[in-house]
């Protein structure tokens, strides 16, 4: 009984991180993102460290969370399948963290570091390269949602 009840605790944590992930991240790609593809250099690099403000410290919380959540249920969970999905979840969450981490964070690195009002000579446009990296980390959230969403229906029910 006390394995299935945290069971679900945990299936309800992997589901509603990997749905905050892939929220977030969707309604960064189908709307942020064209509206800062559309502003001047400078403003996308004052509104870039805006919006990094709030979600650096938040979003690799609610990852983590999450693949902690899947991990202990691909251990925990008492059928096959609900352990290969909540795996599957798990592998999309890492998979969200290491485009985080080496294709995001170090663009994001790169326009911090500079003044938006003085362009050092020869700057690339870092957004398309952004966008490109943040499609990949979307589609593994994505897949995180749809793995651990179905994994969550196969846990019993104390």
């Amino acid at each position: 009984m006390v394995v299935q009840v945290l069971g679900q605790i945990l299936g309800i944590v992997a589901v509603l991180g990997s749905g905050i992930v892939a929220g977030v991240f969707f309604a960064v790609a189908v709307s942020v993102l064209p509206a800062v593809e559309a502003m001047p250099m400078g403003s996308y690099i004052e509104l870039h460290r805006r919006l990094g403000k709030g979600y650096h410290p938040s979003m690799p919380l609610v990852v983590s969370a999450a693949a902690v959540s899947c991990l202990a249920l691909v251990l925990l969970a008492p059928t096959v399948p609900s352990r290969v999905l909540f795996g599957a979840g798990l592998a999309m969450l890492v998979g969200v963290q290491v485009v985080s981490q080496f294709g995001n964070v170090p663009i994001n690195k790169r326009v911090n570091g500079v003044d938006p009002d003085d362009l050092p000579p020869g700057w690339v446009d870092p957004r398309p390269s952004w966008r490109g990296w943040h499609r990949w980390r979307t589609v593994c959230a994505l897949g995180a949602l749809v793995a651990t969403a179905t994994a969550a229906t196969l846990l019993p029910t104390p």
